[in-house]
């Protein structure tokens, strides 16, 4: 596989009349627009540095390179203001009572505190807070560079911003040193014993100490109280600070201090993913940098070192040393999935009753208001049900489900739903935004623009939250309609589909878009929020796994749909990364190492930020919800090539076996769709009665079961009496494929007081006729 450079840097902003835009979107500029950076270039809205951006309530929005927590210009403990620095070892843990169907949780939620441990400052600011500006004068997908300067003066500091840093890194040019905490500074002391010198300890009292580096010439430091140490004159040069987890560490933190990183680089193939760190310093010396638990586990070669700090909320990170990091992802059953589960054929006894709940579902749906919703997302998911039913429909070679007449009134139905979409007609249409290069809902935008003025209409899609979300319902709709029909409307659904993806996971080299707008190389998983008008003040955030997979198995099925072998390899990629970093920070097993156990029982982190975990969902806290929208929408890749037998199966028998049966709503059928994956049997009794999620169906429910290792379709010991096919059959089977071919006309039907019968149904026009829709 030939390499494919990535992320060398933002891309210009270009000019819409230099550059061709999607014809089927109007043109806006977004009228959010970033408050510190003046460079051309396209300002990142769901990435870790988003928030150095924007103003925020008392500016305490988080940036996490992790493992330090920053806040600029904050004013939490009062004093002089500059760059917070803050490493939580130990979290905040808070507890749930008992609520709805859920048990007390001792560990409800985990938060990092907002102390300022350091923060660094210069004296020539103190007094002078209002005219202390912040601007991001470059910045890269692992990078930004911050100053910090008063306007119309000379002096400022550079801070170089990379993920995983060891030390925190100023460049302070003509002003004088100045470092506040909020603990009690026990001692600030030269490797001489006195304040001058070049590599300094700083103990506090909460037992924490830190390594302080003046690089090229020696400084000397003088206590202004017991918060406060500043230098004695002003100062040009670089001072770097690092956290001393154990005094065994100072040696290899010292041997390091020479070299920092200032940029990264990230190139990719078909199984693997390398970071190259661009440096400043020494020539002679390599970095030192943290790598997360899910780099460790997959990173070859690795030069590892034994000093650790907890990250954020992904648990121990560990110094690595090199500048260049290369990750590989094996290739496995996630890489195989494709439009099917790898056994497409149900199990033969279901193919009627499959075929009996498709008609029904196909002739009773209102398909144009079912998906023409106020909400796209809503729509999205319901055109993605019914796409997944016109596929297994169309498709009987790999299903055995032959009906052509249904086959087709699927198609057709489908294609008239997606319609409107393809002409930006939606109750929500479409525009691009040529402020963050993105395709945007109207509907979130200010009147005068066309739209409601109400940034949270459609889930905040307007202002870029959630779009791979909504995007990926519509992306997997559009691959399996061009994949069973290929000259539908090809000129408009092509474009139109390619933008939506490109929207979220451009490569580098895209001439219009943003790059890989949610998905985060060094996280290993994707971002949901977007702009916040007051800052993400927990960080970016993520809530559902299952949705995040669709939109890049979606992307990967337009791959397969258009021949674009590079966008098949990059999404096959990105799915290994985001399954290990799922098991590592999201679904957690019992053998979970990255959280403390009361977390690990909850079996799902809830709502994961990169300052916060909360056991609970933002619509309410339901065991259904929490461990729901961990399992929707659940198609083939969710079921095979995320979902693993033993994390459902813990699932089960430690939160939701106790609950299911009480669950009377729409959630009732996503977790037993879930629980179709360790017990198909049941679970396809279950599916036939309870309610269903809007994105689900039957239909495609009762197929995913049947087709489950093990699923044996449960049948009456006695039939409907009347039927001389039936008074031949052996009233003591068990199951259909035993008996004989007659088998093949009966379905089973369960009433209200749950007793089934057999009965015999008309089958001719399910035989299959190979001259009809490209079968």
């Amino acid at each position: 596989m030939s390499q494919i450079e990535a992320l060398p840097g933002p891309i210009e902003k270009r000019n819409a009349d230099d550059t061709p835009l999607p014809t089927v979107f109007p043109v806006v500029s977004h009228p959010f627009q970033p408050n510190y950076t003046s460079l051309e270039k396209i300002a990142p809205t769901n990435a870790w540095i988003t928030n150095l951006f924007f103003s925020s309530v008392n500016n305490q929005a988080p940036t996490s390179p992790d493992p330090y927590i920053l806040r600029v210009l904050d004013t939490v403990a009062g004093g002089p203001l500059g760059l917070t620095v803050r490493q939580s070892q130990q979290k905040t843990v808070g507890s749930y009572p008992s609520m709805n169907d859920l048990p007390a949780a001792s560990a409800g939620f985990m938060i990092n505190d907002p102390v300022v441990d350091m923060r660094f400052s210069a004296k020539e600011w103190v007094g002078h807070d209002a005219d202390v500006r912040p601007q991001v004068t470059d910045w890269d997908h692992l990078s930004a560079q911050l100053r910090l300067s008063i306007s119309n003066d000379g002096g400022h500091v550079d801070f170089p911003l990379t993920r995983g840093m060891v030390y925190i890194t100023s460049q302070y040019h003509a002003l004088t040193p100045l470092f506040f905490s909020q603990r009690a500074i026990l001692s600030v002391t030269s490797e001489h014993g006195s304040m001058t010198g070049q590599q300094f300890t700083v103990s506090l009292n909460d037992g924490s100490v830190y390594r302080l580096y003046s690089l090229g010439s020696p400084i000397t430091w003088q206590l202004v109280d017991e918060n406060q140490f500043e230098a004695i004159s002003p100062f040009t040069g670089t001072i770097r600070l690092a956290k001393l987890p154990d005094p065994s560490h100072l040696s290899l933190l010292d041997a390091h201090v020479s070299v920092w990183p200032v940029h990264g680089k990230i190139t990719y193939t078909a199984n693997s993913y390398r970071i190259d760190w661009n440096t400043e310093g020494s020539d002679t010396v390599d970095p030192l940098i943290y790598a997360y638990p899910h780099h460790q586990h997959s990173m070859i070669n690795m030069r590892s070192t034994d000093l650790q700090l907890n990250s954020s909320t992904k648990g121990a990170m560990r110094a690595i040393i090199g500048k260049s990091w290369t990750m590989n992802e094996a290739v496995d059953q996630t890489n195989q999935v494709t439009w099917f589960p790898p056994n497409s054929h149900p199990e033969p006894s279901a193919v009627h009753d499959i075929l009996e709940t498709l008609a029904d579902e196909i002739d009773n749906s209102d398909y144009d208001q079912d998906t023409n919703k106020t909400d796209n997302y809503f729509s999205g998911k319901a055109l993605q049900k019914y796409a997944l039913m016109a596929m297994i429909l169309n498709r009987p070679d790999l299903t055995d489900l032959r009906n052509p007449e249904l086959a087709k009134t699927s198609l057709d139905r489908l294609k008239l739903a997606f319609s409107p979409f393809l002409d930006n007609r939606q109750q929500h249409p479409y525009v691009f935004d040529t402020e963050y290069h993105g395709v945007v809902a109207l509907s979130g935008l200010p009147q005068s623009l066309g739209g409601s003025g109400d940034p949270s209409a459609d889930f905040g899609h307007s202002y870029y939250n959630d779009h791979h979300y909504h995007h990926g319902y519509l992306v997997v709709t559009a691959a399996i309609i061009h994949w069973l029909d290929p000259a539908w409307r090809a000129d408009e659904i092509i474009p139109w589909t390619n933008a939506l993806i490109r929207d979220v996971n451009a490569p580098e080299d895209d001439l219009l878009f943003a790059p890989f707008r949610n998905w985060d190389w060094f996280a290993g998983h994707s971002w949901a929020g977007g702009l916040k008008i007051d800052g993400a003040l927990d960080g970016k955030d993520q809530e559902s796994i299952p949705e995040a997979v669709n939109f890049y198995w979606g992307a990967k099925l337009w791959g397969i749909a258009t021949d674009n072998v590079a966008l098949q390899e990059l999404t096959n990629l990105q799915l290994s990364i985001l399954k290990r970093a799922t098991y590592e920070y999201f679904w957690l097993l019992d053998s979970n190492q990255n959280y403390p156990p009361g977390f690990v029982e909850n079996k799902v982190v809830g709502v994961y930020f990169e300052q916060k975990i909360d056991y609970t969902t933002y619509f309410g806290r339901h065991a259904e919800y929490i461990h729901g929208i961990q399992q929707l929408p659940m198609t083939p890749m969710l079921a095979d090539g995320f979902k693993t037998i033993d994390f459902v199966q813990e699932e089960w028998d430690q939160k939701l076996a106790s609950v299911a049966s009480g669950i009377q709503n729409r959630w009732a059928g996503v977790v037993y769709l879930n629980y179709a994956l360790i017990n198909p049997t049941d679970a396809y009794q279950a599916l036939r009665k309870v309610d269903l999620d809007d994105g689900q169906s039957r239909s495609y429910s009762l197929y995913i079961a049947s087709t489950r290792s093990g699923f044996q379709r449960r049948a009456l010991s006695k039939m409907v009496s009347g039927s001389s096919a039936a008074d031949e059959m052996d009233e003591e089977n068990d199951t259909y494929g035993e008996t004989s071919d007659l088998s093949d006309h009966f379905i089973e039907t369960w009433d209200d007081d749950q007793t089934s019968q057999r009965r015999i149904i008309d089958i001719t026009r399910n035989h299959h006729d190979d001259r009809f829709n490209g079968y």
